[in-house]
Protein backbone atom coordinates (compact mmCIF):
# COMPACT_ATOMS: atom_id res chain seq x y z
CA UNK A 1 0.00 0.00 0.00
CA UNK A 2 1.30 3.32 -1.09
CA UNK A 3 2.14 5.96 2.22
CA UNK A 4 0.16 8.60 3.17
CA UNK A 5 2.15 12.32 2.28
CA UNK A 6 1.20 15.58 3.10
CA UNK A 7 2.97 18.53 1.87
CA UNK A 8 2.69 20.96 4.31
CA UNK A 9 4.17 23.56 2.89
CA UNK A 10 3.97 24.74 -0.72
CA UNK A 11 3.33 27.77 -2.38
CA UNK A 12 1.11 28.54 -5.37
CA UNK A 13 0.93 32.24 -7.13
CA UNK A 14 -1.72 33.97 -9.82
CA UNK A 15 -0.89 33.51 -13.35
CA UNK A 16 -0.40 37.27 -13.83
CA UNK A 17 2.49 37.55 -10.92
CA UNK A 18 3.92 34.05 -11.03
CA UNK A 19 6.93 34.65 -12.85
CA UNK A 20 7.72 37.82 -10.74
CA UNK A 21 6.93 36.37 -7.50
CA UNK A 22 9.29 33.19 -8.39
CA UNK A 23 12.19 35.42 -9.25
CA UNK A 24 12.33 37.71 -6.38
CA UNK A 25 12.26 34.51 -3.81
CA UNK A 26 15.18 33.76 -6.15
CA UNK A 27 16.76 36.89 -5.98
CA UNK A 28 16.09 37.08 -2.76
CA UNK A 29 17.25 33.72 -0.75
CA UNK A 30 20.25 32.97 -4.31
CA UNK A 31 18.35 29.30 -4.15
CA UNK A 32 17.89 28.12 -7.65
CA UNK A 33 14.34 27.69 -8.15
CA UNK A 34 12.91 24.40 -8.95
CA UNK A 35 9.70 25.30 -10.13
CA UNK A 36 8.21 28.94 -11.83
CA UNK A 37 5.64 29.08 -9.07
CA UNK A 38 2.48 28.28 -11.07
CA UNK A 39 -0.37 25.43 -9.35
CA UNK A 40 -0.17 23.61 -12.37
CA UNK A 41 3.53 22.52 -12.10
CA UNK A 42 3.71 21.61 -8.08
CA UNK A 43 -0.06 20.23 -9.05
CA UNK A 44 1.48 17.66 -11.60
CA UNK A 45 4.09 17.04 -9.36
CA UNK A 46 1.63 15.83 -6.78
CA UNK A 47 0.29 13.20 -8.94
CA UNK A 48 3.32 11.85 -10.09
CA UNK A 49 4.61 11.44 -6.84
CA UNK A 50 1.74 10.16 -4.93
CA UNK A 51 1.22 12.74 -2.62
CA UNK A 52 -2.02 12.53 -0.77
CA UNK A 53 -2.42 15.72 0.37
CA UNK A 54 -1.21 19.44 -0.11
CA UNK A 55 -1.29 23.02 1.61
CA UNK A 56 -1.02 25.74 -0.28
CA UNK A 57 0.13 28.88 1.15
CA UNK A 58 0.31 32.64 -0.51
CA UNK A 59 1.46 36.09 1.60
CA UNK A 60 -0.28 39.58 1.00
CA UNK A 61 3.00 42.31 0.95
CA UNK A 62 0.20 44.78 1.38
CA UNK A 63 -2.81 45.08 3.12
CA UNK A 64 -4.96 45.76 -0.63
CA UNK A 65 -3.92 41.81 -1.55
CA UNK A 66 -5.25 40.30 1.12
CA UNK A 67 -8.68 39.62 0.10
CA UNK A 68 -7.66 38.77 -3.58
CA UNK A 69 -4.71 36.26 -2.32
CA UNK A 70 -7.07 34.40 0.07
CA UNK A 71 -10.02 34.22 -2.79
CA UNK A 72 -7.09 33.12 -4.92
CA UNK A 73 -6.07 30.46 -2.73
CA UNK A 74 -9.34 29.33 -1.78
CA UNK A 75 -10.08 28.98 -5.63
CA UNK A 76 -7.17 26.00 -6.30
CA UNK A 77 -8.96 23.85 -2.86
CA UNK A 78 -10.84 20.49 -2.71
CA UNK A 79 -10.89 17.44 -0.86
CA UNK A 80 -6.88 16.89 -1.14
CA UNK A 81 -5.47 20.91 -1.95
CA UNK A 82 -6.08 22.82 1.39
CA UNK A 83 -5.35 26.65 1.84
CA UNK A 84 -3.88 28.57 4.15
CA UNK A 85 -5.25 32.38 4.42
CA UNK A 86 -3.16 35.33 4.76
CA UNK A 87 -3.52 38.67 6.56
CA UNK A 88 -1.09 41.58 6.98
CA UNK A 89 -0.42 43.99 9.75
CA UNK A 90 -2.33 47.13 8.42
CA UNK A 91 -5.41 45.29 7.03
CA UNK A 92 -7.75 47.77 8.33
CA UNK A 93 -10.46 44.83 9.67
CA UNK A 94 -8.79 41.82 10.80
CA UNK A 95 -11.89 40.21 12.40
CA UNK A 96 -14.52 40.44 9.07
CA UNK A 97 -11.71 38.95 7.11
CA UNK A 98 -11.16 36.07 9.23
CA UNK A 99 -14.68 35.25 9.49
CA UNK A 100 -14.41 35.42 5.75
CA UNK A 101 -10.94 33.22 5.78
CA UNK A 102 -13.29 30.39 7.57
CA UNK A 103 -16.09 30.88 5.26
CA UNK A 104 -13.43 30.08 2.29
CA UNK A 105 -12.93 26.91 3.74
CA UNK A 106 -9.10 27.96 4.48
CA UNK A 107 -7.46 26.05 7.63
CA UNK A 108 -4.78 28.84 8.46
CA UNK A 109 -3.02 31.86 8.24
CA UNK A 110 0.60 32.35 6.97
CA UNK A 111 2.25 35.14 7.38
CA UNK A 112 5.84 36.09 6.61
CA UNK A 113 7.89 38.93 8.93
CA UNK A 114 10.55 39.43 6.05
CA UNK A 115 8.05 40.05 3.09
CA UNK A 116 5.51 41.72 4.81
CA UNK A 117 8.04 43.71 7.15
CA UNK A 118 6.89 43.66 10.37
CA UNK A 119 9.12 42.52 14.02
CA UNK A 120 7.43 38.75 14.54
CA UNK A 121 6.92 39.45 18.18
CA UNK A 122 6.60 43.30 18.27
CA UNK A 123 3.48 44.53 20.15
CA UNK A 124 1.96 45.96 17.17
CA UNK A 125 0.97 42.57 15.84
CA UNK A 126 -0.32 41.23 19.31
CA UNK A 127 -4.27 42.40 18.20
CA UNK A 128 -3.74 39.82 14.99
CA UNK A 129 -2.11 37.13 17.33
CA UNK A 130 -5.12 37.40 19.71
CA UNK A 131 -7.37 37.06 17.37
CA UNK A 132 -5.87 34.09 15.37
CA UNK A 133 -5.14 32.41 18.85
CA UNK A 134 -7.11 28.89 19.57
CA UNK A 135 -8.61 29.37 16.15
CA UNK A 136 -6.26 28.87 13.48
CA UNK A 137 -2.65 27.49 13.24
CA UNK A 138 -0.47 29.87 11.75
CA UNK A 139 2.54 28.90 9.43
CA UNK A 140 5.39 31.65 10.13
CA UNK A 141 8.41 32.09 8.31
CA UNK A 142 11.76 31.84 10.71
CA UNK A 143 15.14 32.73 9.94
CA UNK A 144 16.63 34.84 8.09
CA UNK A 145 20.72 35.78 7.55
CA UNK A 146 19.24 39.62 6.63
CA UNK A 147 17.29 40.63 9.51
CA UNK A 148 17.01 39.34 12.95
CA UNK A 149 12.37 40.01 12.61
CA UNK A 150 11.86 36.36 12.60
CA UNK A 151 14.68 34.70 15.21
CA UNK A 152 13.82 31.31 16.74
CA UNK A 153 14.19 33.39 19.98
CA UNK A 154 11.63 36.09 18.53
CA UNK A 155 8.98 33.07 18.07
CA UNK A 156 9.95 32.05 21.52
CA UNK A 157 9.11 35.64 22.79
CA UNK A 158 5.68 35.34 21.20
CA UNK A 159 4.73 31.48 22.31
CA UNK A 160 5.50 32.75 26.02
CA UNK A 161 3.18 35.71 25.25
CA UNK A 162 0.27 33.61 23.29
CA UNK A 163 0.74 30.50 24.97
CA UNK A 164 -2.68 29.11 22.86
CA UNK A 165 -1.12 29.82 19.57
CA UNK A 166 -0.41 27.29 17.14
CA UNK A 167 2.83 28.04 15.15
CA UNK A 168 4.16 25.88 12.47
CA UNK A 169 8.13 26.90 12.36
CA UNK A 170 9.42 27.01 8.79
CA UNK A 171 12.51 25.80 8.35
CA UNK A 172 13.18 23.16 11.24
CA UNK A 173 12.58 26.36 13.36
CA UNK A 174 14.39 28.99 11.30
CA UNK A 175 16.29 28.97 8.14
CA UNK A 176 19.94 29.18 8.18
CA UNK A 177 19.26 29.68 12.70
CA UNK A 178 19.27 25.91 13.24
CA UNK A 179 21.69 26.47 16.58
CA UNK A 180 19.78 28.96 17.57
CA UNK A 181 16.33 26.71 17.26
CA UNK A 182 17.98 24.46 19.38
CA UNK A 183 18.52 26.98 22.11
CA UNK A 184 15.16 28.31 21.84
CA UNK A 185 12.38 26.44 20.50
CA UNK A 186 13.10 22.43 21.00
CA UNK A 187 10.94 20.50 22.79
CA UNK A 188 8.34 23.63 22.67
CA UNK A 189 4.68 23.34 21.89
CA UNK A 190 5.33 24.66 18.42
CA UNK A 191 5.70 22.55 14.88
CA UNK A 192 8.48 22.72 12.85
CA UNK A 193 8.17 22.18 9.30
CA UNK A 194 11.64 20.19 7.20
CA UNK A 195 11.05 22.98 4.14
CA UNK A 196 14.23 24.22 2.81
CA UNK A 197 16.14 22.95 5.40
CA UNK A 198 16.98 19.37 5.58
CA UNK A 199 18.24 19.45 2.05
CA UNK A 200 21.04 21.81 3.48
CA UNK A 201 21.78 19.60 6.77
CA UNK A 202 23.79 16.33 7.15
CA UNK A 203 21.39 13.15 7.34
CA UNK A 204 23.03 12.55 10.72
CA UNK A 205 22.05 16.33 12.33
CA UNK A 206 18.50 15.99 10.68
CA UNK A 207 17.88 12.96 12.69
CA UNK A 208 19.37 14.41 15.66
CA UNK A 209 16.79 17.44 15.14
CA UNK A 210 13.57 15.91 14.45
CA UNK A 211 14.32 13.21 17.51
CA UNK A 212 15.82 16.08 20.15
CA UNK A 213 12.62 18.58 19.20
CA UNK A 214 10.26 15.34 18.70
CA UNK A 215 8.99 13.53 15.80
CA UNK A 216 5.25 13.79 16.72
CA UNK A 217 5.75 17.87 15.86
CA UNK A 218 8.12 17.79 12.70
CA UNK A 219 6.02 17.95 9.25
CA UNK A 220 6.87 17.25 5.87
CA UNK A 221 7.07 20.27 2.89
CA UNK A 222 9.04 21.29 -0.21
CA UNK A 223 8.70 25.35 -0.01
CA UNK A 224 8.04 25.00 -3.64
CA UNK A 225 9.13 26.69 -5.94
CA UNK A 226 12.18 26.23 -4.18
CA UNK A 227 12.25 22.68 -4.42
CA UNK A 228 10.11 19.32 -5.02
CA UNK A 229 8.78 16.71 -4.05
CA UNK A 230 10.59 13.76 -5.48
CA UNK A 231 13.83 15.42 -4.08
CA UNK A 232 13.09 16.56 -0.61
CA UNK A 233 11.48 12.81 -0.32
CA UNK A 234 14.33 11.56 -1.80
CA UNK A 235 16.25 13.74 1.02
CA UNK A 236 13.74 12.70 3.84
CA UNK A 237 14.74 8.88 3.02
CA UNK A 238 18.12 9.61 3.52
CA UNK A 239 17.62 10.56 7.33
CA UNK A 240 17.08 7.22 8.51
CA UNK A 241 13.91 7.42 10.38
CA UNK A 242 12.21 5.06 12.00
CA UNK A 243 8.91 3.63 10.13
CA UNK A 244 6.70 5.33 12.50
CA UNK A 245 9.04 8.46 12.92
CA UNK A 246 8.66 8.76 9.39
CA UNK A 247 5.11 8.31 9.39
CA UNK A 248 4.53 11.33 11.44
CA UNK A 249 6.56 13.71 9.56
CA UNK A 250 4.83 12.37 6.34
CA UNK A 251 1.42 12.25 6.77
CA UNK A 252 0.68 11.67 10.97
CA UNK A 253 1.10 15.00 12.57
CA UNK A 254 -0.35 16.98 9.94
CA UNK A 255 -3.35 14.67 9.81
CA UNK A 256 -4.17 15.64 13.60
CA UNK A 257 -3.09 19.09 13.31
CA UNK A 258 -5.49 20.15 10.55
CA UNK A 259 -8.66 18.28 12.34
CA UNK A 260 -8.43 15.02 9.54
CA UNK A 261 -11.03 12.43 10.25
CA UNK A 262 -10.09 8.79 11.67
CA UNK A 263 -12.19 7.82 8.36
CA UNK A 264 -10.66 9.72 6.05
CA UNK A 265 -7.22 8.34 7.80
CA UNK A 266 -8.11 4.78 6.36
CA UNK A 267 -9.51 5.73 3.15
Amino acid sequence: MARKIVDFHAHAFHEKIAEKAANNLNEYYGIPLAGDGRFERILKSMQENQITKMVIHATATSPKQVEMTNDFVASLTNQDIIGFGTLHEDYKDVTKELDRIESLGLKGIKLHPVFQKFVMDDESMFPIYEQIEGRFPILMHVGDKNTDATTPKRLANLLDRFPRLTVIAAHMGGYSEWDEAEKYLYGRDVYFDTSSSIRFLKPEKVAQMIRSHGADKVLFGTDYPLSMHRFELEVLDRVGLTEEESEQVLWKNAYKLLGLSDEEKNV
